[in-house]
């Protein structure tokens, strides 16, 4: 298994799974993986969230 990419949360936060998928090109099992390794699915959907209400506001 590949090892879990240094800004794979960033690039979760920022652009969401769409992202991830363009930019990784991997499959949904590894992908999985790597959200699990960055903190877990809801963690990853709370930051952004936040992320996204603060780009609303500024």
């Amino acid at each position: 298994m590949p090892p879990l990419p240094p800004e794979f949360a960033q690039q979760f936060v920022e652009g969401g799974w769409r992202r991830i998928e363009r930019v990784y090109g991997a499959r949904n099992d590894l992908v999985r993986k790597w959200i699990a390794m960055a903190g877990g699915e809801r963690e990853l959907k709370r930051l952004r969230r936040e992320y996204m209400a603060g780009r609303r506001k500024g």
